[in-house]
C-alpha cells in the first residue's frame, strides 16, 4: 500500500470505522474541507483511490484531485491556466485552491468515448476529434511541456449538458488532463534527446524504457486515434482509410532512438496534415463511392 506523503500531498486515505483503509471512499479532511463547504461541493466517492475524488450528485458536478507538490503538475497547470482563452489550448477550466495543501477544483465532464457516441459519427467529425487532439498536444509541445501519459483515461470531453452546467467549458470540446507525470524541459521537438520514461499506461514498444518525450506523445496519440476509431466503428459503421493510415502514421516505425526521435511526425506536422486530410476528405469519399459502384457493377 501506498505510505502517506511527507509533503501533506496524496495520498489521503479514506478509513472504515475500524481503522481499514477505505479505497473508495473520501477523506474526512475533504468531506469538512471548508472550500467544499463555501463552494456547495459534496465530494461522493473517489475517481483515484487516495488522490482524485467527484461530487457526481451535484449539479453541476465536480472533480477535486489532491495536488503532488513532488511532481510538476501543479506548475504546469499555472502555466496552462494562465493561458486557457487560447483556442488552441485543451486544458479543463479550472481553479487552483492554495489555502493549506493545493488542491485542483475542476468541472466533472464526460469521458472521450461518450463524445464518439454523442456525436452523428460522420468522417468530418471522426477528422475533428483528431484535429483537437492533436492541437492540444501541439499547445503542450509548443511550451516544452510533454505529457507523458495521454490515453483515453486521461482525455475528457464535454457535451452540450455539461457546458450547461459549466458554462466555462465548451460543448464538444476535448480536454487533456492529469499533468501528474508530465515534464516541463528545457529544449523542445526536433531537439530534446530520449528521457527515461515514468509509469505510463500505454506500453512502449518493444519494452523500451528511453523516449524522445515529444514523440512518446506523439505515439501516444497513434494508440489514442486507433481507440477513437474503434469507438467509432462499435456497429459496424464504415472508417474511412485515410482515418485509419493517419493512425498508423503518428504510430511511425520505431527504431529505439536515443537522441532526437525521427520515427514519426510532430505534432505540428501531425496537425498540418490534418488540415490537407480534412481538404481533401471530400474527394477521398467520392473516389471510393465511385470505387465501389465500379466494383458492383456486372460485368458486361
Amino acid at each position: 500500500m501506498q505510505m502517506e506523503s511527507t509533503n501533506g500531498g496524496p495520498p489521503w486515505f479514506a478509513y472504515f470505522p475500524d481503522g481499514s483503509v477505505r479505497l473508495g471512499g473520501v477523506p474526512e479532511r475533504l468531506l469538512h474541507h471548508p472550500e467544499m463547504h463555501r463552494r456547495g461541493i459534496t465530494l461522493t466517492d473517489a475517481l483515484k483511490p487516495a488522490v482524485v475524488f467527484r461530487a457526481a450528485s451535484d449539479k453541476p458536478a465536480y472533480v477535486v484531485k489532491v495536488l503532488d507538490l513532488d511532481t510538476e503538475e501543479l506548475q504546469i497547470y499555472e502555466r496552462l491556466l494562465s493561458d486557457i482563452d487560447s483556442p488552441r489550448n485543451h486544458t479543463i477550466p479550472c481553479d487552483i485552491y492554495r489555502e493549506g495543501h493545493p488542491l485542483l477544483i475542476m468541472p466533472y465532464v464526460n469521458t472521450l468515448s461518450s463524445l464518439v457516441e454523442d456525436a452523428n459519427r460522420s468522417p468530418s467529425q471522426l477528422l475533428d476529434m483528431f484535429c483537437q487532439l492533436t492541437e492540444g498536444v501541439e499547445y503542450l509541445h509548443s511550451l516544452h511541456i510533454a505529457h507523458l501519459d495521454i490515453c483515453e483515461g486521461n482525455v475528457i470531453a464535454a457535451l452540450p449538458y455539461d457546458a450547461q452546467y459549466h458554462p466555462s467549458v465548451v460543448a464538444r470540446k476535448i480536454y487533456l488532463i492529469d499533468f501528474n507525470t508530465s515534464k516541463q524541459l528545457r529544449l523542445g521537438p526536433g531537439v530534446q534527446h530520449a528521457i527515461t520514461l515514468p509509469p505510463t499506461q500505454i506500453p512502449p514498444p518493444d519494452d523500451l524504457k528511453h523516449f524522445d518525450p515529444y514523440s512518446w506523445d506523439v505515439y501516444c496519440l497513434g494508440r489514442l486515434c486507433q481507440d477513437v476509431i474503434e469507438s467509432y466503428s462499435y456497429d459496424g459503421r464504415k472508417v474511412p482509410w485515410i482515418a485509419q493510415w493517419y493512425a498508423r502514421w503518428l504510430l511511425g516505425k520505431e527504431q529505439g532512438c536515443h537522441t532526437v526521435c525521427r520515427c514519426r511526425p510532430t505534432a505540428r506536422t501531425a496537425r498540418r496534415m490534418l488540415f490537407v486530410i480534412r481538404f481533401l476528405l471530400p474527394v477521398v469519399e467520392l473516389c471510393e463511392s465511385f470505387y465501389l459502384r465500379t466494383r458492383k457493377r456486372p460485368a458486361e
